[in-house]
């Protein structure tokens, strides 16, 4: 009960953070108060995964006969959002950015309360995926209403505001879920979740309507097809690679090859793409947008590394596990905060080299932890780490950049699918790591805590190598000019 009182108060804290921080950096500004409504959707987002965790027990209880209904509840939400966002990318751009952030909104909080009533299974899941379209439509969109209200200097700042709220969701969400399940049942997990959006429902009428793009070109719906089945099935197999036999696994895999060079033709030679290929082929765009897949990668593989370490080696419970984590949380909210301050004196590639290196000390230290315990110099090879995480803001600024006023949408949905992309590897990878070591594994085995310790320990050799190959795109990215990147959009 403690847990969960500490979790509402440091949930109240840290919003009251993000408030008082943009209030005070431009009050004479309304766009700075137009952020905080912008941030709001974005920490829902994040809630309605890490919520649900808590409760993924009770809700596979009250639906005994559907195997597995409570990773599902995780899954299908998940999908849908990845998936759809780069067309509904294209949706914002069309019909408006204000009114597609109205018709999110409304889909997800609908989303939510289906799945807080719902009295079978299938309305469960139905639930979450109406909730996982108005995220598809939600995360752009407020990165897209970003790239338009904030330029210059302003604008470094206001992505690292917008990256904590991320965070912030993040840290915040398996607390108050095990809370929520400690003192109530899991119907009001999702509810919660919902919290914020509705706040920004009430105060959307402040958000300016941008006028639709009415020179768009005929929406392209065999590239929309392809652009939509490709991150579902590649986040599918991701996900469930694991449960699947090899023969599915194969097939999927060769459908997804298939699928991509279908999907490549299609956009090389169609005359009105989905996707300007000539864009994402430009480094200006791919360098930022590969830095922040693998950096999202290597930041959701060390939170299942160390919730695996502090709950199944050293033995505590989930929500002792999730409090752990505060401190490499924290660290990554803290550099989301100053990321834009510390981008505007030291430069996007100093900054980035600097924090790839520290990282990287991090994490070699990370590879002589025991099964005692953290010692002092462990915690803040942690924390190094989640400084690195906190300046993800700034490289998705980078590459919307490439894109002009009038696709800010359609950036922000590829950036959206970029980010998604990077967390699922990094979900997945401590899991494929354990069944290259144990191929005969079975979820009922008891691993020996020193065998587990061994696999962490692979598991971080892994992440050092994704921080080298990091770290060597760091040195080659740059601040890019107005002048520069007009001609990538020229292009």
């Amino acid at each position: 009960m403690a847990g969960g009182s500490n979790s509402i108060g440091l949930f109240t804290d840290a919003l009251g953070l993000i408030l008082t921080s943009v209030m005070t950096e431009q009050r004479r500004d309304d766009r700075w108060l137009l952020l905080v409504l912008l941030c709001l959707p974005t920490m829902s987002i994040l809630l309605s995964t890490n919520i649900v965790m808590a409760s993924l027990v009770p809700i596979g209880k009250a639906f005994p006969n559907v195997p597995s209904i409570g990773e599902w509840t995780l899954i299908v939400y998940s999908l849908t959002a990845a998936s759809l966002s780069i067309p509904a990318g294209d949706l914002g751009d069309r019909y408006g950015l204000r009114r597609l952030y109205t018709y999110g909104l409304i889909i997800f909080i609908a989303g939510a309360c289906l799945a807080a009533v719902a009295n079978s299974a299938s309305l469960l899941i139905l639930g979450r995926i109406l909730s996982g379209v108005g995220s598809a439509v939600l995360a752009p969109v407020a990165l897209a209403f970003m790239n338009r209200l904030f330029s210059g200097k302003e604008k470094p700042v206001a992505f690292g505001y917008w990256s904590a709220s991320v965070t912030l969701g993040t840290v915040i969400g398996p607390l108050l879920g095990g809370w929520i399940e400690s003192v109530s049942n899991w119907r009001f997990v999702f509810p919660a979740a919902a919290i914020p959006t509705i706040f920004a429902l009430v105060m959307l009428y402040r958000l300016p309507t941008y006028a639709s793009n009415q020179k768009l070109p005929p929406m392209d719906i065999r590239g929309f097809i392809g652009l939509a089945l490709l991150p579902f099935l590649t986040l599918y197999t991701i996900t469930m690679g694991s449960g699947l036999t090899a023969s599915i696994l194969i097939t999927l895999l060769a459908v997804i090859v298939g699928l991509f060079f279908w999907t490549w033709r299609h956009l090389h030679v169609s005359n009105h793409p989905a996707i300007n290929l000539r864009r994402l082929l430009h480094a200006q765009w791919w360098r930022p947008s590969m830095l922040q897949l693998l950096i999202r990668c290597l930041f959701m593989a060390m939170l299942v590394l160390l919730t695996g370490y502090f709950h199944s080696i050293q033995g505590k419970s989930e929500l002792d596990s999730t409090l752990a984590l505060l401190p490499f949380c924290l660290a990554v909210g803290a550099m989301s905060f100053t990321s834009g301050f510390a981008c505007k004196r030291l430069g996007v590639r100093r900054l980035m080299v600097m924090t790839f290196l520290i990282a990287f000390a991090g994490a070699l230290t990370l590879l002589s932890v025991d099964a005692i315990g953290f010692r002092w110099m462990d915690w803040l090879a942690v924390v190094a780490v989640g400084v690195l995480v906190g300046n993800t803001a700034q490289l998705s600024r980078l590459a919307m950049a490439n894109f002009p006023a009038e696709e800010s949408m359609r950036g922000a949905s590829v950036n959206t699918l970029i980010i998604n992309l990077g967390l699922s590897l990094g979900a997945a990878l401590p899991t494929l790591v354990r069944s290259i070591k144990l191929p005969q594994l079975r979820l009922s085995d008891i691993i020996p805590k020193q065998e587990l310790l061994d696999i962490m320990h692979i598991e971080i050799m892994v992440l050092i190598l994704l921080f080298s190959l990091g770290l060597w795109q760091a040195f080659q990215i740059k601040e890019y000019s107005d002048s520069s990147q007009q001609i990538v959009r020229q292009n």
